[in-house]
């Protein structure tokens, strides 16, 4: 196969600072970042984003928690919200009645959450009956309440504020024990960022001049001091067990801490650095054997606290969903933002075929078209957007509002009408598809059903024609695929289930096999309409229409010879260090004479399978690492492709001025 490839890098995608982290008892993992959306992430083998809640203009997450599969976070809205994780919208907001909550603690018998807020008092929620609801409040104390810790007993918190830590009894609310901490400069306040309370009262801090302190709680006497960091320390984590904590902050390295005399509570040392990042780290958390770190630099930083000669694993923030869609016959480009879009029109090459250079200077450059924005009233962000084919329809979802534009170019390139389409009946949306031919659009909304709408570009006009029920769906709906003819669609959701429509009727056609693990990336066979999928686990599938039964390629790659080295092979070719940017989703076919090509796009590169449309030679296998990280890849016609990039080193441009730290030699 050989084409010209388009390289787009004029995509400004930045991803956000991580604020806060929490693990549930099933090992999922909740990021909070620092435009308030909220990511929901698998920590299986391979490590797969498998939801964004997106945040909102005014939103905000100090402090996240799991209360069994429930979630529950806090900010400077000065709300306690929980969340529909079957929807990806809140459930439940709870107002604290104490401005901003800069943290959440959790009951031992998870019954109740407390909520550190600005006026200096805790705020007691309950959390029975699937609800959550304001109890009481404590005494109010002087200074915002910037940390907690919940006793194992559940009689007694710990806070951490200026100057402070307080130990609190929960029966009475009234605090029972006061520890002034010392200042290394008389003027300068002594911040407590967190705080941990062992199950001997010893009392963990640490703090904004780079201590990390052990305190006596029943008698507020310190045990041991140990300044090792060169800035705040802002985030603490206890260990597998009671004898190991970890500390990281403004000083970007996760260290480790080891109790030597279990019977001696000031025999706290020092142990080896487990990770370091560029930037503050603001939170950690255990995966199992596993240290979760992250903060301003953006990534996820995961190191084994029990094989120590594992190395770590950089986890990427780019975005498992798409954000990037393409009118291959406007020669179009849309780049979803958070609070807006914006269409590009591709730049074209000199078609100069004698020359043998690699890069083919460009003609034309590319040109930003038009820029779609949020509107004013509309406070959430975008959650999902598409463009036609055509290039004449647009279409974005946010958790509240659907809305749907016609485009009308004008001679002059830089003249472009853009019409607000109204359409009774749609709703809030995962997933926007368009077909092929730009008749139809297709949705999977946030209330479990698929809607079909017809679109008529001459009239500028959308009418919904058929809305179906997804019943059987408990989680939201991952994936949609149009086959070319506009005749099938398919949906998958977080369980496994992949379905396939008629999309003339909306009537059931069949569906596949569940698999054990999630879907990320689904589509049709140009030709044969045959249903590809790839999983978290870089399995890939081919799913027969006609028949309702796998393809014999597929039958060969199951069998129990076949499928140990196929997965080997895959895993040689893809599997790096950093996992979760292996993960396949997005899947572009091409047909050739002889052969049948499968590219499966990761943010890493794409893995090329060309299967022989003959049934004699098996198939042949390859990865490309030429392009990455890739946002996007599409093939525009038979001669051109295009690759959306976003090179680290862009990104990493844009992130503020790290702790200044003098090297030996300057």
């Amino acid at each position: 196969m050989e084409c010209k490839v388009h390289r787009f890098r004029l995509y400004n995608y930045n991803p956000r600072a991580v604020q806060c982290i929490a693990v549930s008892d099933n090992s999922q993992l909740a990021v909070g970042r620092s435009d308030g959306s909220i990511e929901i992430w698998c920590t299986e083998e391979c490590w797969f984003q498998k939801m964004v809640i997106p945040g909102s203009e005014n939103g905000s997450v100090e402090s996240l928690l799991w209360l069994g599969n429930r979630l529950i976070s806090a900010g400077l809205h000065g709300n306690v919200v929980e969340y529909d994780l079957t929807s990806g919208t809140v459930k439940i907001l709870v107002d604290s009645f104490g401005g901003a909550v800069w943290c959440l603690g959790l009951s031992p018998t998870h019954t109740h959450i407390a909520a550190g807020c600005e006026d200096g008092s805790i705020k007691m929620l309950e959390t029975s009956n699937k609800s959550l609801s304001f109890e009481r409040s404590f005494d109010k104390q002087e200074g915002r309440i910037m940390c907690m810790a919940w006793h194992e007993s559940g009689d007694v918190i710990v806070t951490g504020s200026v100057d402070v830590i307080r130990l609190w009894s929960i029966k009475t609310g009234h605090a029972v024990q006061r520890i002034t901490l010392e200042r290394d400069m008389k003027k300068v306040e002594t911040i407590v960022w967190d705080v941990l309370v062992l199950s001997d009262y010893t009392v963990v801090s640490g703090d904004s001049f780079g201590r990390i302190q052990f305190w006596n709680g029943k008698h507020g006497t310190l045990l041991q001091s140990l300044h090792v960091h060169r800035a705040d320390v802002l985030t603490l984590c206890r260990g597998t067990t009671e004898s190991s904590i970890y500390a990281a902050g403004v000083d970007p390295r996760v260290l480790s801490f080891k109790l030597t005399n279990s019977e001696d509570p000031t025999s706290w040392v020092k142990g080896p650095m487990l990770q370091k990042h560029t930037h503050d780290v603001r939170s950690l958390a255990l995966v199992n054997d596993l240290i979760v770190s992250g903060g301003v630099d953006t990534n996820l930083m995961v190191n084994s606290v029990s094989r120590k000669k594992d190395k770590f694993k950089r986890i990427y923030s780019f975005p498992s969903y798409q954000t990037v869609s393409v009118a291959q016959a406007a020669n179009l480009v849309l780049l979803q933002y958070s609070t807006y879009l914006e269409v590009w029109k591709m730049g074209t090459s000199v078609d100069n075929t004698e020359t043998k250079s690699k890069v083919l200077p460009l003609e034309e450059q590319p040109l930003k078209m038009v820029q779609l924005k949020v509107p004013t009233s509309s406070v959430d962000h975008i959650k999902c957007s598409s463009i036609s084919s055509c290039g004449h329809w647009i279409a974005y979802s946010t958790t509240s509002t659907f809305r749907l534009y016609h485009l009308t170019y004008k001679h002059e390139e830089s003249n472009i009408q853009v019409q607000k389409v109204r359409c009774s009946g749609l709703s809030p949306s995962h997933v926007i598809r368009f077909s092929q031919d730009s008749n139809i659009m297709i949705t999977a909304s946030t209330n479990h059903k698929v809607m079909i709408t017809k679109l008529d570009s001459s009239a500028h006009t959308a009418n919904l024609v058929h809305s179906h029920s997804l019943k059987c769906y408990t989680s939201p709906t991952l994936l949609l695929s149009i086959s070319n003819d506009s005749t099938h669609f398919a949906v998958a959701n977080l369980e496994g289930q992949v379905d396939v429509f008629n999309a003339k009727n909306m009537t059931h056609v069949c569906s596949l096999p569940r698999y054990t693990r999630i879907p990320t990336a689904i589509s049709f066979h140009p030709k044969t309409n045959d249903v590809v999928v790839v999983y978290d686990d870089l399995q890939i599938f081919e799913f027969s229409i006609k028949s309702a039964a796998y393809t014999p390629w597929t039958r060969g790659i199951l069998s129990a010879n076949s499928k140990e080295k196929y997965l080997a092979r895959i895993h040689k070719a893809v599997m790096r260090k950093h996992s979760n940017i292996a993960v396949v989703n997005n899947i572009l076919h091409v047909c050739e004479p002889d052969k049948d090509i499968i590219m499966c796009v990761s943010r890493e590169g794409m893995f090329i399978i060309e299967k022989p449309s003959r049934k004699k030679g098996g198939d042949k296998s390859r990865f490309c690492h030429q392009f990455m990280p890739l946002l996007h890849c599409d093939i525009m016609d038979d001669s051109t492709m295009l690759v959306v990039e976003r090179p680290l080193q862009d990104i990493w441009d844009q992130l503020p001025a790290t702790l200044y730290q003098k090297k030996f030699g300057t």
